[in-house]
């Protein structure tokens, strides 16, 4: 794990080499502070301070008044009993202008007040992070691009304690047994290139005081990477590292990157606990569904849990705030989270949207094994069939049975190929290796590295 302490070893060669990414990469270096604004029915309000380096070799357009001005995007997490959730979001704030500071030790080039300089860096408290007035919504932005509207949708609008901020249940921060974690992101239209939108998030631990619910943050900023990743690297406490949680990254072709995490837990009694996470860090593509492919064993599942973030930056009133949709469908031989309907996606639909995490867990009796599930991602408001996306997942496989073994003589051989071919042929449900309802290369891709994988 990286901590504000140090910036990576790639970032500190190429620096030292002269060799330092060709044009400006913005991160959040360190989060600094925390601010606790008040409590409006039942939900709390909160900000957090934050230092941000240009790690680049040439200056990062910061012009106030345009829509080149860097944004911020804060949100909170909660880590306990081997389940990682979001549990506040908030809009996002437009920054103020940029300071020439020198915080990551790289040597500053000043650029004035329109640009964040190669090597600089620039804090703005908590509070500031905290002006309604300088917010808006997150809806308007594409994450990938940098792009949004300026003015945006609520400039200069402010409202009670809670409105636009980072908001939480007072309820979801009162566990004294979980961990909890903010989770800063910087969106910028100066940077171009893939690897320099890709660590544009920090996070850290935070505490909140029993009874007032004041924030605080303690120990070292973990810098370029996201909060999910909390999940592994403090899974038996901080600084404890869980091994057994699964965490992929996946950049979606022309578009940013998503997460996709899982953990099995045994339950000591026959059963297990299969808990999903999927992050949405910075793509436009929205995440629609899941599929887990279950070889039909999902009539035993149990203790199904869902846990989506509200969203509360809907100005134009196209999201259902106040109803997180959660549906869900068991399909044959897999299962089936989805968020959206399945045949299109609106803006209306709430997809897994940038800077958006949802989890999810259920109990079966069978026992785990790595296996390729389904997201189902399309751009918002573009209409059409949902791109399928194949990840790897811990994925229930029920007992002794060996789905790989098609024609159930115990042996595998030739004999699968052919009754693959055959029923792949007839668009049988049994050979739908990746779950999506559609027949192509990625079943027969899958059918072929579960034949090398062998039975358990």
């Amino acid at each position: 794990m990286k901590s504000n302490q140090t910036l990576t070893t790639l970032s500190l060669l190429a620096l030292a080499t002269g060799l330092a990414i060709a044009e400006p990469d913005l991160i959040v270096s360190d989060i600094t502070s925390a601010t606790t604004f008040g409590a409006v029915d039942g939900k709390i309000a909160y900000s957090f301070g934050t230092t941000i380096c240009n790690i680049g070799n040439s200056e990062a357009a910061w012009i106030n008044g345009t829509n080149e001005n860097p944004l911020i995007s804060q949100t909170l997490y909660r880590l306990v009993d081997g389940q990682i959730q979001q549990i506040g979001i908030g809009f996002a704030h437009y920054t103020t202008p940029p300071l020439s500071g020198n915080a990551c030790g790289l040597g500053c080039t000043p650029a004035g007040f329109n640009a964040l300089g190669a090597g600089c860096s620039t804090t703005s408290s908590s509070t500031i992070h905290g002006l309604q007035s300088t917010m808006g919504p997150r809806t308007e932005i594409n994450p990938f691009t940098g792009d949004y509207p300026y003015p945006f949708t609520s400039i200069g609008q402010t409202g009670d304690a809670i409105y636009k901020r980072l908001q939480v249940n007072i309820a979801d921060i009162s566990d004294p047994n979980a961990l909890y974690f903010v989770e800063t992101q910087v969106i910028t239209s100066a940077e171009t290139t893939p690897a320099t939108r890709a660590n544009n998030v920090s996070y850290r631990q935070v505490t909140f005081t029993p009874g007032s619910a004041t924030a605080s943050v303690v120990g070292p900023t973990y810098t370029e990477q996201p909060a999910i990743f909390a999940w592994r690297d403090h899974g038996n406490g901080i600084g404890m590292p869980n091994s057994e949680v699964m965490i992929i990254e996946i950049t979606i072709p022309g578009d940013g990157i998503i997460h996709a995490g899982s953990l099995v837990t045994d339950l000591g009694d026959g059963t297990f606990r299969y808990d999903y996470a999927i992050h949405n860090q910075n793509a436009h593509n929205a995440i629609s569904s899941l599929m887990v492919p279950g070889a039909g064993i999902f009539d035993g599942m149990t203790n199904r849990i869902f846990h989506g973030v509200d969203y509360h930056d809907d100005v134009d009133g196209l999201i259902d705030d106040s109803d997180i949709i959660n549906r869900t469908s068991t399909i044959n031989t897999y299962w089936a989270q989805s968020w959206t309907p399945a045949n299109q996606l609106q803006e209306d639909d709430n997809a897994i949207r940038w800077g958006t995490t949802y989890s999810y867990s259920f109990t079966a009796p069978n026992e785990p094994r790595n296996y390729q599930s389904v997201l189902h991602y399309a751009v918002p408001g573009a209409g059409g069939s949902p791109v399928p996306l194949v990840i790897e997942t811990v994925t229930p496989i029920q007992g002794d049975v060996c789905f790989i073994d098609l024609n159930g003589d115990g042996v595998l051989n030739f004999y699968e190929v052919s009754t693959f071919l055959s029923s792949f042929s007839a668009q049988a449900p049994s050979v739908d290796f990746v779950p999506d309802g559609m027949f192509n290369f990625f079943d027969v891709s899958s059918f072929l590295n579960a034949l090398t994988a062998g039975c358990p």
